[in-house]
């Protein structure tokens, strides 16, 4: 086998379905390029449409263990041991997730499944309190609010219950071994915009800090109003981060009018990872921030 296996043979660490969809497939194009072949002539080979290797190979789409095993085949890939983790790994992208029954699509669907799979989560937010961190109360004004709404619409209801589950999926992984990081900087301005009512936006303060207690997982810093060194005005964004080798860090960025877009572009991740060092380099964090969040919940709730 040549060098440009080499990377296809080391197993990965354990990885849930999406982790493994995108290594199947970054494994799977770079064999099918390291020996110089074209996608139309490999899927003629293989009897398949010329959109399905292509979609294969984006990840878009998972494969089956057999699907790979052929495909190895006719790739003359012998290494037993590249054949097995490649077809654990497809085996592995095909199970379902607690995600599957909200029929997600799009760039919010990748997401939810990349959140749900990272060893770190960093949260900007410049208009609201991230959703990992919100109350369902707080969750209900919000959503209704943004939708322009009743709060008892069917849309606003999926949306806070996706909101939730995103909540009990990240809860039930931190009673792992490994339980993922949250790091959440919120604009001040979240913390004073009273979304549901002042005595609804100080249970939600009461949230943060009862979240914050848990100094091992949950990190919370706020960019104050006259913060002059401000590197968060360009809008909110979320960065995921994975442990080991699995994956480059997946960036997040929740458009205007539901244009959600999913980043993995090395200098778009990079530049959004040094806005984010600015934020909490140059705003509150620690007790400085807990003490603000304090302060501002005995205005809401002095009225």
């Amino acid at each position: 086998m040549s060098d440009a296996f080499d990377q296809s043979v080391v197993p990965l660490e354990e990885v849930g379905p999406k982790l493994a969809r995108a290594n199947v497939a970054q494994r799977l194009k770079s064999l099918r390029e390291g020996l110089g072949l074209s996608v139309a002539g490999v899927a003629k080979t293989m009897d398949w449409s010329v959109s399905k290797l292509t979609r294969i190979e984006k990840g878009e789409v998972t494969v089956q263990p057999l699907e790979v095993r052929a495909l190895l085949g006719h790739y003359r890939i012998t290494d037993q041991n590249v054949v097995a983790e490649l077809s654990r790994l497809a085996r592995t992208s095909r199970s379902r997730q607690w995600y599957s029954r909200h029929r997600l699509t799009g760039a919010i669907a990748d997401f939810v499944a990349f959140e749900n799979e990272a060893s770190v989560i960093q949260t900007w937010q410049l208009l609201a309190v991230p959703g990992l961190l919100q109350t369902r109360e707080y969750a209900r004004a919000n959503t209704a609010r943004t939708l322009r709404a009743d709060p008892n619409d069917e849309q606003v209801k999926a949306r806070v219950q996706l909101r939730l589950d995103r909540q009990q999926a990240l809860s039930e992984r931190q009673q792992g071994e490994n339980p993922p990081k949250v790091v959440a900087v919120l604009d001040e301005a979240v913390l004073r915009r009273p979304i549901g009512g002042r005595e609804v936006m100080a249970r939600q303060l009461d949230h943060l800090l009862a979240l914050a207690e848990n100094t091992d997982v949950y990190t919370i810093g706020v960019a104050p109003l006259d913060l002059e060194h401000h590197s968060g005005l360009g809008g909110s964004f979320e960065l995921l981060k994975f442990s080991g080798y699995t994956h480059g860090d997946v960036l997040f960025v929740e458009g205007a009018a539901g244009v959600d877009f999913l980043i993995t572009d090395p200098e778009a991740v990079d530049r959004h990872n040094d806005l984010f060092k600015d934020l909490l380099d140059y705003g509150r964090t620690g007790d400085r921030a807990l003490q603000m969040i304090k302060s501002i919940r005995g205005e809401m709730r002095a009225g």
